[in-house]
């Protein structure tokens, strides 16, 4: 929508706010709103808490995946209430959304509502918090795998499910508040979620050794190095985005690639294993491209 410029005395110039959202945010004659002014862009901030709204989902009891997936997206999206019809009795498990319980049960019905509200915790810290979640379920993934080989898939699946609830939650706080720069929000969100998909890569691979007889040679250990120090530089040209430690992270790309094309006659586990660690390298130097996107002023 298009407002026209409206002169006043002296040099002062007022635009009149769209009365939809006026009402919408429960603003009056006198109320104080914030403004963020990003170049071209002007942002106007109600400061109003954003009340999510409520769905109804229909979906069958199995496969469990596909409850799953739905109130993950509606946890991240935003909303606050769900309420979730099954074909059969099926508890919805809520492991990984912080904040979501089931406040009621009627046959097979359920209502899933957010019982805490939206944190007010800083979504900068929130996302560094995530990042360096991964890194760590990285360091320990290559602690078990080239040293005592004692951890469960039951255990290291559990990790992951901690990494993706603070990920959903990340993604769920950037929808329900205006960050203060918006092109900065999206960038976290699509950063958030390329984490957590770098986070499920990481599970397939420690999963791969525990489930698998993977040769863990030398050859084998210096690739999986090489990848965990991608990942890692990654989160220092997030923070600290300079051409000097973009072009160390094209030489690291560029070294898990020359050693995974020298490693011939492996078995199918040590193969799907290093695609694994290839795949996080790729993905890793690939968080490059958001990075730049968040110095670009």
């Amino acid at each position: 929508m298009r407002r026209k410029l409206v002169k006043q005395a002296g040099q002062a110039v007022t635009i009149t706010l769209p009365i939809e959202w006026v009402r919408s945010n429960g603003l009056k004659p006198g109320d104080e709103i914030d403004v963020e002014a990003h170049e071209k862009d002007l942002v106007l901030n109600s400061g109003k808490k954003i009340i999510g709204s409520s769905i109804k989902v229909k979906t069958t009891a199995s496969p469990r995946r596909m409850r799953f997936m739905y109130i993950n997206a509606a946890y991240a999206k935003g909303i606050d209430e769900i309420e979730l019809e099954l074909d059969k009795e099926a508890y919805p498990e809520l492991d990984q959304e912080i904040g979501y319980a089931v406040v009621s049960q009627k046959d097979k019905k359920y209502i899933i509502r957010d019982v805490s509200g939206v944190s007010s915790e800083d979504l900068d810290e929130i996302f560094k918090r995530v990042f360096q979640m991964i890194i760590k379920f990285y360091d320990s993934a290559v602690e078990d795998i080239f040293g005592e080989n004692k951890e469960s898939y039951e255990t290291v699946r559990k990790m992951d499910h901690e990494i993706n609830k603070f990920a959903l939650f990340l993604q769920r706080s950037i929808m329900k508040q205006s960050y203060p720069d918006p092109g900065i929000g999206k960038i976290l969100f699509a950063y958030s979620f390329a984490l957590e998909k770098i986070g499920d890569e990481i599970l397939r691979l420690w999963r791969t050794n525990i489930e698998n007889k993977v040769k863990k040679d030398n050859k084998v250990k210096e690739l999986v190095l090489l990848s965990k120090e991608g990942l890692a530089k990654a989160f220092a040209i997030y923070y600290q985005t300079s051409d000097e430690k973009i072009k160390e992270a094209v030489k690291i790309r560029k070294e898990v690639r020359n050693k995974s094309l020298k490693l011939f006659d492996i078995n199918p586990a040590t193969a799907k294993f290093i695609m694994h660690a290839i795949k996080i390298t790729e993905d890793s130097y690939d968080l490059t491209h958001l990075s730049l996107m968040k110095k670009l002023k």
